[in-house]
C-alpha cells in the first residue's frame, strides 16, 4: 500500500488525501510503496540522450528541454496532477519563477483543474505569457520567496497547494529520468551534472539511480548568489548574484538536507557558476545546435569547472542535463550576438 512518510518525525499515513508537508512536524514527505504511472500525460519523458559535436564521445547530453512544455518539470507535473485529479481536486495553486508554472498550468488544463500560479516580479515575460495562455490565473509577488508564501496562503481559500519544491508526488515523477539514462546509455554513467535550485531533479536522479546497480557521482550546479546547497557543503560562497539564471533563484529549498545527502552519498559535489561562465556555456551550446535557456547552460559551465579541476577523468561516461528550452527567451539571441 502506498503511504506518505516523514523521515523527520516518523509520521506515516495512506495517500488517500492531499498532503504536501507533514501534518505532525511540518517536514517534507516522501512516497513509500508502488506508484502507478501518471494518468494525465502530454508525452513527457523519453527525451533524447545525445553526443553533441565538439564535446567528445564520452559526454552525453540529456535533452530535457524537449519535454512537452519545454522543461524537465513535466515529469513531476504529470505525476502530481494525476494524483490531484484522482482525489477529485478541482483547484490548485503553484509558485514558480516560470518553468514549473508553465508545466503545472499545462497539466492542470489537461486534467480539467483550475490553476493559479504565483510568480515573482522578475518572471521572464515569455514564460508569464505562456502561463496565461494555458488558462492559468497569474498572481504577482515581490520575489521568489514571497511567491511561495503567497501561494501557501492561498491554500486556505480552497485550492490545493501543488508546491513542486515540497510535493512528494512531484519528486516521485522525477525518478523516471534515471532509468531512462541507464537504458539509453546501456549502463549507469560515472557522473551526472545538473542545474539545481529547489532540488527536485537532483532528488529524482538520486532516488532513481539508487534503485539500479550503480549510483553515479552527482554534481549540482548552482547560480552565484543562490547557492544554499553549495554553502551547506563547502561553506558560504561570495559572489555577485546571477541575473541570467532566473530558474535557479531559490534561497531556502525545503529539501536541503535530502539534497546534501544525495551529493555526499554519491561522492559528488556542489558547484557555483557566474553569469560570465553561463554566457560562455550558452554560446557553446547554441553553436552545437541546442536551444536552451541560460539556467540549463549552467550545467555545461559546471562541467567545464570539473574538467579543468581534473575531477572528470578521461574515459568516464558523463551525462549533462539540459533542463529548459531557450525558445521561452526571445531576447537570448541578441544577448549572445552582442
Amino acid at each position: 500500500m502506498t503511504k506518505y512518510v516523514c523521515k523527520k518525525c516518523g509520521f506515516k499515513t495512506e495517500t488517500d488525501k492531499w498532503l504536501w508537508k507533514c501534518p505532525a512536524c511540518g517536514g517534507v514527505l516522501e512516497i513509500e510503496g508502488k506508484v502507478e504511472s501518471p494518468k494525465i500525460t502530454l508525452g513527457e519523458g523519453n527525451t533524447p540522450l545525445v553526443n553533441l559535436f565538439g564535446f567528445g564521445g564520452d559526454v552525453y547530453f540529456k535533452l530535457e528541454y524537449l519535454n512537452p512544455t519545454g522543461s524537465f518539470k513535466d515529469r513531476g507535473s504529470a505525476m502530481a496532477l494525476s494524483q490531484a485529479q484522482k482525489l477529485g481536486i478541482g483547484c490548485i495553486v503553484e509558485d514558480s519563477s516560470g518553468n514549473a508554472g508553465i508545466s503545472v498550468a499545462a497539466y492542470a488544463a489537461a486534467a480539467g483543474i483550475w490553476a493559479t500560479v504565483v510568480v515573482p516580479k522578475g518572471c521572464a515575460p515569455g514564460k508569464r505569457h505562456l502561463i496565461e495562455a494555458l488558462g492559468a490565473e497569474i498572481v504577482e509577488a515581490e520575489d521568489r520567496e514571497a511567491a511561495g508564501n503567497r501561494a501557501r496562503e492561498m491554500e486556505t481559500q480552497g485550492c490545493a497547494y501543488i508546491g513542486h519544491q515540497w510535493n512528494p508526488w512531484f519528486i516521485k515523477g522525477m525518478e523516471t529520468i534515471a532509468s531512462e539514462i541507464n537504458e539509453q546509455l546501456g549502463k549507469a554513467p560515472d557522473a551526472v551534472i545538473t542545474p539545481v535550485s529547489s532540488g527536485t531533479l537532483l532528488l529524482g536522479l538520486y532516488n532513481g539511480f539508487r534503485k539500479s546497480k550503480k549510483l553515479p557521482r552527482l554534481y549540482a550546479v548552482q547560480a552565484s548568489g543562490y547557492s544554499p546547497l553549495y554553502d551547506a557543503i563547502n561553506g558560504k560562497h561570495e559572489g555577485k548574484p546571477s541575473k541570467l539564471a532566473d530558474a535557479l533563484q531559490v534561497l531556502n529549498p525545503p529539501r536541503l538536507e535530502q539534497m546534501k545527502e544525495a551529493i555526499l552519498k554519491s561522492g559528488g559535489d556542489a558547484l557555483v557558476v557566474n553569469d560570465e561562465e553561463i554566457l560562455s556555456a550558452l554560446a557553446k551550446l547554441l553553436k552545437a545546435g541546442t536551444i536552451v535557456e541560460p539556467s540549463s547552460a549552467s550545467a555545461l559551465a559546471g562541467y567545464m569547472q570539473l574538467l579543468n579541476a581534473g575531477k572528470i577523468k578521461s574515459g568516464e561516461k558523463v551525462v549533462i542535463i539540459l533542463t529548459g528550452s531557450g525558445l521561452k527567451y526571445p531576447e537570448m539571441v541578441s544577448l549572445i550576438s552582442s
